[in-house]
């Protein structure tokens, strides 16, 4: 019976959040304070409350690098919409590429990833979203393809969910990403077909099918390759562009009769010049350390260089005040909500594991055995669609995953990346980035409609990603 209580109180946080945002429809802000409260007074009344305080601090200082990073990324991305940016790049793709099958291919695993990992949190649904309907595509359609746009989450907001994974799991950024990098590159093969399929029915399979496989493929082995051997932090950024850079040769001619949109892209070049230059070279990186220590973690990681490039933007268009003025306010609105959501999910998987609930809830693996790491996937996609963010999702569930994986004799590394993978690419599901599809079509009210059509690929991919990691853990 103690057992049975114990259970039920340290799984609490999971089911309210999941009752709350699902069958109610909260928001993820209100959900995730219901988990944060309900994780305290589990730590209280029951399990163990002696390290309460040190698991705020912690929380509180693991959300920090999310929160400046997801601020430095829609203000970029306000700044540069208020420059035209999204209006030129829609003309220019379309003009590349009139047939649409082609053109959904070009965005789903090109130019989608690329926007979600240097802004993240669905923002690549608000770019993509307008491009494709301006090409002709249905609003639902529109809102689907945008959605499967994000198959680079885990990298998303260079790869702040990735970070608090990596960190709750007791491994470095680098080792999670490479390993997240393994398990997603046959997911973007899978989105990169399905788009076809959505674009032009089973048909487009075989007359596109070959180019959308090696599209996706790019995608997948260019995330790889950054994540190895360059900047773990741009993994998806360079991916996606790599895939849009193919694309954009295959139509080599139909490029040079347009006018490419150089000026407006080139706040995306400082971008990833700043990231390069703080993460390869030692000299600038101890020096931006060393700042972080007498003036605070401002210096260090990807919040710095977006708030830079958002700032050479608004010098680039000439934005004047009130353009600026406006484009900050629409970033705080953006960002109070998902910053408050992330934070209260941190906060609430930090204490979950201080209480002694992570070990409770672990215990329940030993059902799962060997194949534990395919059912690591399940819940790892269970989080992903609760939360809405891969940094939220990892907050709460990494640490009873990592804790069920040491309790087998698994390899925690490989549930730390099938936790990272699965939860991520189930977080396009989440009621708040559908409701940005919705938003970005035309479609509010009919949320339902965008779910089920874009559900299979995503089904898919879980499914790929535990039995992907059944096979690397025999």
């Amino acid at each position: 019976m103690v057992e049975i209580l114990n259970f039920a109180v340290a799984a609490s946080p999971f089911f309210l959040a999941g009752f709350l945002l699902l069958g109610l429809g909260w928001s993820a802000l209100r959900a995730g304070v219901a988990a944060f409260g309900a994780a305290v007074l589990g730590a209280v009344l029951w399990l163990d409350a002696s390290g309460l305080g040190g698991a705020f601090l912690d929380g509180i200082g693991t959300s920090w690098s999310v929160l400046y990073v997801l601020f430095g990324g829609l203000l970029l991305f306000n700044f540069l919409s208020a420059g035209g940016v999204v209006d030129a790049v829609s003309e220019f793709l379309g003009a590349v590429e009139p047939e649409k099958e082609r053109l959904a291919l070009g965005v789903v695993v090109g130019a989608a990833p690329f926007f979600e990992s240097v802004t993240g949190f669905g923002v690549a649904v608000i770019i993509s979203a307008p491009i494709l309907l301006a090409a002709g595509f249905s609003p639902i359609k529109s809102a689907v393809l945008a959605t499967w746009g994000q198959c680079a989450v885990p990298w998303g907001a260079l790869g702040v969910g990735t970070v608090i994974g990596a960190d709750l799991s007791g491994m470095s950024f680098a080792e999670l990403s490479d390993r997240s990098a393994i398990l997603n590159v046959p997911l973007f093969v899978i989105y990169a077909v399905a788009s076809v399929i959505l674009a032009g029915g089973w048909g487009a399979v075989r007359r596109h099918g070959v180019e959308a496989a090696t599209l996706g493929l790019v995608a997948g082995f260019g995330t790889l390759g950054t994540s190895l051997y360059f900047v773990p932090e741009l993994s998806g950024a360079v991916g996606g562009l790599l895939a849009a850079l193919i694309f954009l040769a295959i139509r080599w001619r139909r490029v040079a009769e347009v006018r490419v949109p150089g000026k407006e892209i080139l706040p995306y070049a400082v971008l990833v010049g700043l990231i390069t230059l703080g993460s390869a070279t030692e000299r600038v990186g101890g020096l931006l350390e060393s700042l972080d220590d007498s003036l605070g973690p401002f210096f260090t990681g990807s919040g710095l260089p977006l708030v830079l490039s958002a700032a050479f933007a608004a010098a680039l268009f000439r934005m004047d005040g009130e353009a600026m003025k406006s484009s900050a306010l629409a970033t705080i609105r953006q960002w109070l909500p998902t910053a408050g959501s992330v934070l209260a999910f941190v906060v609430a998987g930090q204490i979950l594991a201080s209480s002694g609930a992570a070990g409770i809830l672990a215990s329940a693996a030993f059902a799962a055995g060997g194949f534990y790491p395919a059912a690591a996937s399940i819940l790892g996609a269970m989080g992903g669609v609760l939360t809405g963010s891969n940094a939220a999702s990892n907050a709460l569930f990494m640490p009873p995953q990592i804790e069920a994986a040491r309790s087998l004799g698994a390899s925690s590394e490989l549930v730390a990346a099938v936790q990272n993978v699965s939860g991520s690419h189930a977080s396009m599901l989440a009621p708040q980035r559908i409701i940005l599809a919705a938003s970005a079509t035309g479609l509010i009210g009919r949320e339902g409609e965008i779910v089920r059509n874009a559900l299979p690929p995503v089904i898919v991919s879980i499914f790929v990603i535990g039995a992907f990691g059944l096979f690397l853990a025999g």
